[in-house]
């Protein structure tokens, strides 16, 4: 007994199907069309087909010539020309009925369009490597029909070409590879020799990819010198700038090391050339900065020769003004006003009418670490809710004008993530000093006349103090509280990181790292990195002192301060008054706990 409403099994495709379709009679009215145009053809047959058999092999027809050719992803050489978020796609390689190959192996003998014929040839042998080499070979051969004509290059002629290289040298078909690298040089030379020059550069990509370079390669590299230079007497200094890297890499393949290494110091001065071509400091700025690193490139042992180093020296001079200009030139973009008056009153009760040590103490308490999970998880939101700054890079300008750090993409997401969760930080930080520390110290002030003696003392009960540091600590906390900030952060911040230094040793961590026979002793920027860190002081107070004190895209405070780079605005900025803070709260708190009879002895300070 058989079950009627079972689905019929599909029936296969054969080449039938393309037949009744009429395929033949469509490619005849469309003899010039590429595959995109093809794809709207078959779907505009596919509404008129007059059975089913023709439909579905139209719409097959349309779907295959849809896929991207991609010779450059070995592993998705045809991909879905639309990608959904959820997972689904147009037509991909696995979506090919697998009853389909045969009848498409047929289909392709038969297909006099040049476009058409190599793909469906090429996802035959993708497909179906039983089929041995016959249609490999019949794809390069289609593939080579497509013209090289430069608009028909910008167009799949580049792609074609390309692919049909890729598998001669799969299939080991030495005779149509070496066909083919003559095809692309004999093109290179004859575009070389157009006005502009710069399409013959498309024809070489193909052999760059494929490392073919025809015998040719110094003939190649002195025709792209050639060029190169021209552009350069015209002042056109990207197209120069194309011309010498490619150049030099010809020249590498030449084995002329020589000659190399001038390419890249020409490809350097023309992004120079760049940079004095630009419109406003910022993008001088950029493009003297690209301009280093292109230097940089030409091997060390040129250098002299070449005069690179004089150069560099000069381009950074150069990039220092650009920097100082290019501050001038940026926008302050505000964003929406906060209504502050009850956080300042509330900020102003909590200490208020209190005993003097008890007032200190409120103070210390009005903020704490911040949760790291949650923290990061509102980065993650936030960095997901704008993807477009996931994918560019953020460049991070120093108050001369500097470029101290580059947030982008190559870091990886969870280094976006950090960065974007102290940034956070330290825009929480910068509310609450101003709306919160800096009213509530104006009323301990008022009320309160604590001395240098009371801060050197506390600092000397704080068990996280030195004893031989306490009095320079309690300078540094008095002067902050007294107002006299440049005072405070100068003794502070190196005062501090010798804390956070003793604090690690005492848990057994390496301080310094040894290097040429010597032992020196690491930075703070290097010391919250150490497993230690977040072990004695916690994640969230780990984050806090490292978005404060040693991050470039932040405040930078420690090493600011150390170089002589702090001026006087940076020292009585709110974010240097929450580090002020921040260590009174560590010192008090710690002091106030080791005076305690019921704290536990293993009780952290934080």
């Amino acid at each position: 007994m058989t079950d009627s409403s079972a689905t019929p099994a599909p029936v296969p495709f054969t080449l039938a199907d393309f037949v009744a379709a009429e395929v033949p009679k469509i490619l005849g009215a469309h003899a010039d069309a590429d595959c995109h145009a093809l794809n709207k053809v078959f779907w505009k047959a596919k509404e008129g087909a007059l059975s089913t058999a023709a439909s579905r092999a139209l719409e097959l027809l349309a779907g295959i010539c849809s896929m991207r050719l991609v010779p450059e992803e070995p592993g998705h050489i045809y991909r879905p020309m639309v990608e959904f978020s959820d997972g689904g796609s147009s037509m991909a390689l696995g979506h090919i009925p697998k009853d389909a190959v045969d009848a498409l192996a047929q289909l392709a003998c038969t297909l006099y369009s040049a476009p058409l014929r190599a793909r469906v040839a090429d996802l035959v042998w993708l497909l179906d490597r039983s089929w041995g080499h016959a249609f490999p070979l019949m794809a390069i051969q289609a593939y080579r029909r497509l013209s090289l004509s430069g608009d028909a290059w910008r167009g799949e002629s580049k792609t074609g070409w390309h692919r049909a290289l890729q598998l001669a040298k799969q299939i080991h078909a030495e005779d149509e590879a070496c066909a083919i690298e003559t095809a692309l040089l004999d093109a290179f030379f004859a575009a070389a020799d157009d006005e502009d020059g710069y399409q013959a550069l498309h024809y070489l990509y193909p052999l760059r990819v494929e490392r073919r370079s025809g015998g040719r390669a110094h003939t190649v590299a002195e025709r792209l010198e050639v060029i190169g230079r021209q552009r350069m007497v015209l002042t056109h200094a990207f197209v120069a700038q194309s011309h010498f890297e490619a150049a030099a890499e010809w020249y590498e393949w030449a084995r002329d090391r020589d000659r190399q290494a001038l390419m890249l110091s020409l490809a350097a001065e023309a992004i120079t050339m760049q940079a004095g071509q630009a419109d406003g400091a910022t993008v001088e700025h950029h493009w003297l900065s690209k301009a280093i690193e292109a230097y940089r490139r030409v091997p060390a042992r040129f250098r002299a020769q070449l005069g690179t180093e004089g150069t560099i020296e000069a381009l950074r001079r150069q990039r220092e003004d650009a920097g100082h200009a290019m501050l001038g030139e940026m926008v302050v973009i505000r964003g929406p006003r906060e209504a502050v008056g009850g956080r300042i009153q509330a900020a102003v009760a909590h200490v208020k009418g209190r005993p003097a040590l008890e007032a200190l103490l409120a103070f210390c308490g009005l903020d704490s670490p911040p949760d790291v999970g949650a923290l990061k998880a509102a980065a993650e939101a936030a960095l997901r809710a704008t993807p477009l700054s996931t994918t560019m890079g953020i460049n991070v300008v120093a108050g001369d004008g500097r470029q101290v750090q580059r947030i982008g993409p190559d870091d990886g997401w969870q280094a976006q993530v950090d960065a974007r969760a102290r940034a956070m930080f330290l825009q929480h930080a910068s509310k609450v000093a101003l709306a919160e520390l800096l009213p509530a110290r104006d009323q301990l002030r008022f009320e309160h006349d604590f001395r240098l003696g009371d801060f050197i003392a506390i600092a000397e009960r704080s068990p996280v103090v030195p004893t031989d540091r306490a009095r320079m600590l309690g300078q540094g906390l008095y002067a902050g509280y007294c107002g006299d900030m440049v005072q405070a952060m100068h003794i502070l911040m190196p005062q501090f990181e010798h804390v956070v230094r003793q604090v690690l040793r005492g848990a057994g961590a390496f301080t310094a790292q040894h290097d040429k026979g010597l032992d020196m002793e690491v930075a703070l920027g290097r010391l919250v990195e150490r497993p230690q860190m977040a072990e004695e002081f916690g994640d969230g107070l780990t984050l806090v002192i490292h978005a404060l004190m040693c991050d470039r895209a932040g405040p930078n405070l420690r090493n600011d301060v150390a170089h002589g780079l702090a001026d006087e605005e940076a020292c009585e900025s709110a974010l240097a008054l929450y580090a002020w803070w921040l260590i009174l709260q560590l010192v008090t708190e710690t002091c106030a706990a080791a005076m305690d009879p019921s704290t536990s002895p293993d009780q952290r300070f934080v």
